[in-house]
Formats: structure tokens, C-alpha cells, sequence
């Protein structure tokens, strides 16, 4: 049993760091985020709960790998309790809690209307935005037809062969929403790893929960089976002693 109870430890150990390094990365990318989200939106927000559960993610290791090295019991169930509130919360959030909408959230949407609608008046800021995200016009190409006005050399992709420049088929619209998707995936993705290492971590606290339980009873049968006002340690049996100092003097 103890080689069991040795191995799941170490294993625990080693999950609780890298569950450590998934909750920096979590408030890493909220401090970042947090830089270019305004105030009073619902991004904000987002990027706010994630900083306080990356926060609480690096406690929640720290106390349990203290249960883990001292082999505290009690510990350990404290650190068992943690887990499934920080477990709940996460799938709480993971379906009812969704990410702000490209429009609700303002930043990169409000700029492609703002460099669309003032085309006429800086058509640089189109054209930068162009360049920048690798599209072209507000929904596509035809967008500048609609307006009478010439494709700008920002909706061409840049290739080798100059004599037949190909236009980036997309709009920036679709773009920008293309990329949103693919950050709310990734965000999505990430939780459910951490939620499934923290499924695993109480699988292992319980598993050692109940192993340091029968190692304590082991501990406390084998007490009870030794006579009264014997000491278990043969150095400090005075019994024993005694009889070795006469062996040594015949």
C-alpha cells in the first residue's frame, strides 16, 4: 500500500504543476486582455473573472500540495472540497457564461466601421486595416464597385507574379468574425482541459484521501497490538536493554 499511496502522491504532485501552469496561463491572458478591453463592458468582465480564477487556481495548488508532502488527511479533504467548488464554477461558466459577441464587445468591430463609414474622408485607415487583417472591403471586393470607386492595392495579396495579382476573396467583416470564432474555440478548448486535469487531480486527492486513511488505521492497529509499557523501538525498551547489559557482563 505504501508504494500505491507513494506513487499516486508524486503523480499528484506532478498534475498540481501543471495545474499551476494552466491557471498562470489563464491570468496571463486576462492581463493582457484586460489592457485593451474598455471599462464597464462585458469583455472586461470576461477577462476579470478569469484573473480572479487563474488567482484562485494557484492557491487551490499551493494548499493541496501541502496536504500532499505533510500527508495531512485533513488537508487533503479540504483540498478535495476546493476542487469541486472550483469544478462546479468552471462548468457553471462553460455553459452558462458566454464570451461578449463581436458587437457587444466594441474594439476591433467599431474600428472596421469607423475606417469603413470614413472611407471618403481617410482612406488610409481602410486601407491600413486591410492590409493589416489580409482582406478586403467592408464584405468583399464588390463593395468598391458598389461605390464606383477602384479596388485599392491593399486588397491584393501579395505573390510573385506580378502580372496576375489575386484579390483576398474575403470581406473584413467575415474576417473579423472568422477570428473571433477561432479565439472563443481556443478559449473554450482551454477550460475544458483545465476542467478535465481537475477532474483527474480529485480522482487522485480522493484516492489518496482514502489510501492515508488506511495507513492511518494500520498505524494505530499495530499500536494497540503492543503490550502495555513496552516501547516499540528496541533502543528504548528497558527490557531489552537490561537484559543485553547482563549478556554483556557474563
Amino acid at each position: 500500500m505504501n508504494g500505491c499511496y507513494n506513487t499516486i502522491k508524486y503523480t499528484g504532485l506532478l498534475c498540481n504543476l501543471l495545474y499551476m501552469l494552466l491557471g498562470i496561463g489563464v491570468m496571463s491572458g486576462a492581463g493582457l486582455g484586460l489592457q485593451i478591453a474598455e471599462p464597464n463592458t462585458p469583455e472586461h468582465t470576461y477577462f476579470v473573472k478569469s484573473l480572479v480564477l487563474g488567482g484562485a487556481i494557484c492557491l487551490i495548488v499551493m494548499f493541496g500540495c501541502y496536504g500532499m508532502v505533510a500527508n495531512l488527511l485533513c488537508v487533503n479533504l479540504i483540498f478535495t472540497i476546493f476542487i469541486l467548488i472550483a469544478l462546479a464554477a468552471e462548468y457553471l461558466q462553460l455553459h452558462h457564461y458566454h464570451s461578449p459577441s463581436l458587437r457587444s464587445s466594441g474594439g476591433a468591430w467599431q474600428q472596421l466601421e469607423l475606417a469603413w463609414h470614413g472611407l471618403d474622408r481617410e482612406p488610409e485607415l481602410m486601407h491600413q486595416y486591410e492590409a493589416s487583417q489580409h482582406c478586403c472591403g467592408y464584405n468583399g471586393a464588390d463593395d468598391y464597385k458598389r461605390l464606383h470607386l477602384l479596388v485599392p492595392a491593399s486588397c491584393y495579396q501579395a505573390t510573385g507574379n506580378a502580372t496576375a495579382p489575386q484579390i483576398y476573396p474575403s470581406g473584413c467583416l467575415e474576417t473579423l468574425n472568422r477570428s473571433q470564432r477561432y479565439i472563443q474555440h481556443r478559449d473554450k478548448l482551454y477550460m475544458w482541459v483545465i476542467v478535465g486535469l481537475e477532474i483527474f487531480i480529485l480522482l487522485q486527492t480522493m484516492t489518496l484521501s482514502v489510501l492515508l486513511f488506511r495507513l492511518r488505521q494500520r498505524q494505530r492497529i499495530a499500536r494497540r497490538q503492543v503490550p502495555p509499557g513496552v516501547r516499540r523501538e528496541p533502543r528504548s525498551n528497558h527490557v531489552s536493554a537490561s537484559r543485553a547489559h547482563l549478556l554483556h557482563d557474563a
